[in-house]
């Protein structure tokens, strides 16, 4: 989730969806102030076209807290995200991470071995992160915001793309 939905959750949507097809994971997004119905924003899109997942067919949406209560987990790009999610659903606090503070505790559930209890997969290793969390998580949380790239230079994009990328990456390998 980010703000217009046209930028960084449309890149985060894709390639989570593309790294997860297959595993039973449902995965999408939306904004908290999105420009619904508008197409990922074209400095963003081409770089999900050169990275091979075209934009076409996104639509920006509007989150809604019947969104937020049906996802196991709820990602964020910033703080103020994450806080506008809880504003939404309040239920969802604590299924609501940063993208790059749930890698950060993925790998670190991973590392120390993934409870017996947690059936192996992503959907299942996804589903448990929340209850699993507390051990890693810091207080104010330990990721770090994603920067918004909207109508910044060609370089704050790619900056952009390549946190999201890291973080989907990181993430995917620890619950996999």
């Amino acid at each position: 989730m980010c703000t217009a939905n046209i930028c960084r959750s449309p890149v985060g949507e894709r390639l989570l969806a593309s790294r997860l097809e297959g595993s039973g994971v449902t995965v999408g997004s939306a904004g908290t102030a999105a420009l619904v119905g508008r197409p990922v924003d074209p400095p963003m899109a081409e770089l999900l076209a050169g990275a091979g997942f075209p934009a076409e067919a996104f639509t920006a949406r509007q989150v809604r807290a019947d969104l937020l209560r049906d996802a196991a987990l709820v990602l964020t790009m910033t703080r103020e995200h994450r806080a506008a999610v809880v504003a939404t659903a309040p239920g969802a606090v604590r299924r609501a991470f940063l993208l790059t503070e749930a890698a950060d505790i993925a790998e670190a559930v991973a590392a120390s071995g993934w409870p017996a209890g947690v059936a192996p997969g992503p959907a299942a290793r996804l589903a448990a992160l929340p209850s699993l969390a507390g051990p890693h998580r810091v207080p104010g949380g330990s990721g770090v915001d994603v920067p918004d790239p909207h109508r910044r230079p060609a370089e704050d994009y790619a900056r952009c793309f390549a946190l999201i990328e890291d973080a989907v990456d990181r993430l995917v390998r620890a619950v996999s």
